[in-house]
């Protein structure tokens, strides 16, 4: 039978999945054509994107994600002390990513879709460069975050060790 403790994990573990998925798609799909023809591949991506984007999902996934991990580290604190860390850890890792998101990633996504395309073609590529390299490191810290989280829901409890 499912506990509380262990819906909550496996939810967590079904956001930061979707999180991951969506950065990973991101990083192979998106990004290298980001710096492709500028200031084409972005004026492109723009009418593509319209008034949906990317960041759509993510403002509504990631903070699911971080609460639900965070939900799980508290009612997993006391009881299943062998999976807290784990949680710890995942936890660190996705508020991590966001930090990410909202220093790296926010400015360079105003300059290369929201600002006017008269910006230097070195400035935007530049920007499309970082912004994938940071995008790699964001979605490294998304995968590790997924795997502490599933070592959390497998790391036997407290009960089951003695």
């Amino acid at each position: 039978m499912c506990t509380i403790k262990q819906f909550l994990l496996i939810l967590a573990l079904i956001a930061l999945a979707a999180v991951f998925g969506a950065s990973l798609y991101q990083s192979i799909i998106e990004g290298p054509h980001f710096a492709v023809s500028v200031p084409e591949s972005l004026e492109h991506f723009r009418l593509f994107m319209g008034d949906n984007n990317p960041g759509n999902f993510f403002r509504l996934v990631a903070p699911a994600a971080q609460i639900l991990t965070f939900a799980a580290l508290v009612l997993n604190w006391k009881s299943l002390r062998n999976r807290r860390w784990w949680l710890l850890a995942a936890l660190a890792l996705i508020v991590g990513a966001d930090v990410i998101t909202f220093n790296i990633h926010y400015p360079r996504n105003a300059l290369m879709f929201t600002a006017p395309l008269t910006v230097p073609v070195d400035v935007l590529k530049k920007a499309a460069a970082e912004w994938l390299l940071w995008n790699h490191v964001r979605t490294a810290m998304v995968l590790a975050a997924f795997v502490c989280t599933m070592k959390a829901l497998t790391t036997p409890n407290d009960r089951e060790i003695q």
